[in-house]
């Protein structure tokens, strides 16, 4: 009798072996069958050109571009056309009466039609403005019959310069192509931060997906377990307490199905948000593998950080621009000198034909000189603070900078450890899945407890939830990398962009 017993044991595990491969294999071929693989590399590409991060990035570096062109423009000589075509007046008005000699009120019914054309030019060296003018003027009165007047200056040039006060223009000769420079690296750090926010949802979406498979497998299992050990229950091989373990294991393996697939749904709901693609034809994300023996070289790392982060290019310009703010404190504080002088050619004539004969000369020379006499220490005050401001500046500079360094250190560091974590982490899954592979073989055959089973099933999927978050830290840490030196260590090239398109090369 007993051993027909165990022989009847032997044939219930060899059925579920064939069952539970069965099953698998099946699990396999639906998630096989279901719409199509994407990469880590794919997913980037989309986040590049379709996410909402990328559209504010790239929005911010055209209004960098046109801030610069502005700047550009400011500096090239300005055409303008300035006309009053009509300008008529009629009006009682308070006029002096020679021949009375007194104030008396006049009628006056006038027309007046003005033009005048003008060509400047900043001078950046001097801060100063030289301006060519040509002006046209006619007035016709109505009071006592139609009389025209015409009075033109053909050619005015004007200089107007201060001698002693802040040239803004130096300054922004200075701070405006560092601004430019600045906002394009900015547009390729900002798409390397997208690629970094990615990342994370992209292994959360393949992290879920990864416990909806498990949670499956571990449901068809528990079913067959379940069916088992009914069977060896009706004969009497496992007690009442074992049956209903089994069960209870059923259950709890249906609801955590629900709530993994719940899970993945909302993860890859999140991705779809952020890339704005609702991915429609992708639901399996494949894991990207490591990068063979990559290793990053600290010291090039640091150098390709100096000369690349945008964040470098800031703090030199916040230098400039403290250095800009003494140089104004003091000029803006003490005497201001200026001078202001044109020459021309002007005439007026009450008959078109003659407004452009005996041209007569037009000249204008101003020296203009203020000096402060008493203020009670406050331009003293202002420059003092200016100073000080500086001198902080340039502590805060070090600081930054030595901070800035230490971090894109610790980062290449933790880089660097990242792909024997992860060989690590690999091989642990590899080990307790062949483990709960056995305890399983054994629990059918009877050899071991329910609870061994159940610890070998949690050890395999913690492993596996392990593995994958390595696996994640080491793209992330690749990623901020390259988003720190817009450097890609991959080709051993630096970052390229259209900067038409904004698009990751």
């Amino acid at each position: 009798m007993t051993t027909y017993k165990y022989k009847i044991e032997i044939v219930f595990v060899l059925l579920g072996l064939i069952l539970f491969n069965n099953n698998l294999n099946a699990q396999e071929d639906l998630l096989v069958s279901s719409k199509g693989e994407i990469t880590l590399k794919e997913v980037l590409k989309i986040a590049s050109k379709s996410s909402l991060d990328a559209f504010k990035a790239k929005r911010k570096y055209e209004y960098s571009y046109w801030d610069f062109r502005s700047f550009k423009a400011s500096v090239l000589p300005q055409i303008d056309f300035n006309t009053a075509p009509l300008t008529y007046r009629s009006s009682v008005i308070e006029r002096y009466d020679s021949n009375l000699n007194q104030d008396v009120f006049r009628p006056v019914q006038s027309l007046n039609s003005y033009a005048g054309l003008s060509l400047s030019q900043n001078i950046l060296q001097t801060g100063g403005r030289i301006s060519l003018n040509s002006t046209y003027n006619k007035l016709t009165n109505y009071n006592d019959g139609i009389t025209n007047s015409y009075n033109v200056t053909p050619v005015n040039i004007a200089l107007s310069q201060p001698l002693m006060a802040f040239n803004s223009f130096k300054w922004l000769k200075r701070t405006a192509p560092l601004e430019f420079s600045k906002s394009q690296k900015e547009l390729v750090y900002e798409l390397q931060s997208i690629n970094v926010k990615t990342v994370s949802y992209f292994f959360a979406w393949a992290l879920a997906a990864k416990k909806v498979v498990m949670a499956r497998e571990n449901l068809a299992s528990s079913k067959k377990m379940y069916g088992i050990g009914k069977k060896r229950y009706d004969i009497g091989s496992i007690e009442k307490e074992d049956l209903l373990n089994l069960e209870l294991q059923l259950y709890n393996a249906e609801t955590n199905l629900t709530i993994e697939e719940k899970n993945l749904i909302q993860v890859k709901n999140n991705l779809t948000i952020f890339l704005r693609d609702d991915l429609e034809n992708y639901n399996v994300p494949v894991l990207p593998e490591l990068i063979s023996d990559l290793k990053i070289d600290l010291d090039s790392a640091i150098e390709l950080y100096k000369e690349n982060n945008p964040q470098m290019l800031d703090l030199e310009i916040n230098n400039i621009e403290a250095e800009r703010d003494l140089d104004r404190a003091i000029k803006e504080n003490r005497f201001d000198l200026s001078i202001s002088a044109s020459y021309g050619l002007n005439q007026q004539a009450d008959v078109f034909a003659d407004v452009y004969h005996n041209l007569l000369e037009q000249q204008l020379v101003s020296v203009n000189f203020r000096i402060p006499i008493l203020d009670w220490g406050e331009r003293k005050g202002n420059i003092k603070k200016a100073k000080m401001n500086k001198e902080v500046q340039e502590i805060d500079r070090q600081q930054e900078e030595s901070r800035l360094i230490q971090d894109i250190e610790t980062k290449v560091r933790d880089f660097n450890l990242q792909e024997q974590l992860v060989q690590n982490a690999l091989k642990a899954s590899e080990i307790s899945k062949e483990s709960y592979i056995i305890t399983e073989k054994r629990f059918l055959a009877g050899r071991v407890d329910l609870l061994k089973l159940t610890s070998a099933l949690n050890a395999w999927q913690s492993s596996n939830e392990s593995y994958m978050s390595k696996l994640a830290n080491y793209w992330r840490y690749y990623y901020e990398l390259q988003q720190y030196t817009l450097y890609n260590f991959m080709e051993s090239r630096a970052v390229q962009i259209d900067i038409e398109k904004g698009i990751l090369d």
